[in-house]
């Protein structure tokens, strides 16, 4: 739960593994000039499958994924709190054997990645670090697409399509406010779980919580029956 980035990396052409490799190692390098936190090496995809998982829908209410057979990839930290994103470019098998049989998993040739990147825990570091830590973000995916590379995009802050920084924070307060209530919710529900959430820890977690419900107070309830119906 928070303000995340999702996106998909395509492309089509039949390009070289060793070409997507030095696609990957020129971001690092990027990565690195534009003051990233932390930037890892450049990853072979079949090696670390589980960082490259190719989620696809069997039926209407079953999704499953597959790991890449090839491919390159890297993981960026963009800035404390925020999570880290990759990016590179992978092959998958078109099928993959379930349960039920062999099921098609839609990959139709060339490359590809999907990832998210959660980036509204930043804030716990202030405002003004988050919103370089998701502008930095941004700015990696305008890379892959400065490349020639497909890159679609669905920010949740609103950024990507409008590059509106006052947006971004705007809908930053907005989804703190919410987190904040809902994670509240939750921690009170006396379901028997531990709720653990960096919202918590925020000096002014009880002035957004307020501001959560008065925003998304109609929302939540609906949240605090759906848990009162399940004790």
């Amino acid at each position: 739960m928070g303000l995340t980035i999702h996106y998909t990396l395509s492309l089509r052409e039949e390009i070289s593994a060793g070409v997507v490799h030095e696609l990957v190692r020129r971001t690092g390098q990027f990565a690195r000039k534009i003051g990233c936190a932390e930037v890892g090496g450049v990853l072979r995809a079949g090696k670390n499958g589980h960082l490259a998982s190719h989620f696809f829908r069997v039926s209407e209410d079953f999704y499953s994924f597959a790991a890449a057979e090839s491919g390159w990839l890297i993981q960026i930290l963009p800035g404390a709190g925020c999570e880290a994103v990759k990016l590179g470019l992978c092959q998958y098998p078109r099928q993959i054997l379930l349960r039920d049989g062999f099921v098609s998993t839609g990959f139709k040739g060339g490359w590809q990645l999907q990832g998210f990147c959660k980036t509204q825990y930043a804030g716990e570091h202030g405002p003004e670090h988050f919103l370089k830590c998701h502008r930095t973000v941004i700015s990696l995916l305008d890379f892959w697409r400065n490349l020639g590379v497909s890159v679609t995009v669905n920010d949740e802050g609103d950024f990507w399509e409008s590059r509106s920084i006052e947006k971004l924070r705007r809908r930053f307060d907005s989804y703190n406010g919410l987190v904040a209530a809902m994670s509240g919710v939750l921690r009170d529900a006396d379901s028997g779980l531990s709720i653990e959430s960096p919202i918590f820890d925020y000096q002014n977690f009880e002035r957004l919580e307020h501001e959560g419900w008065q925003e998304f107070g109609g929302r939540i309830n609906q949240l605090r029956e759906k848990l009162s119906e399940l004790k």
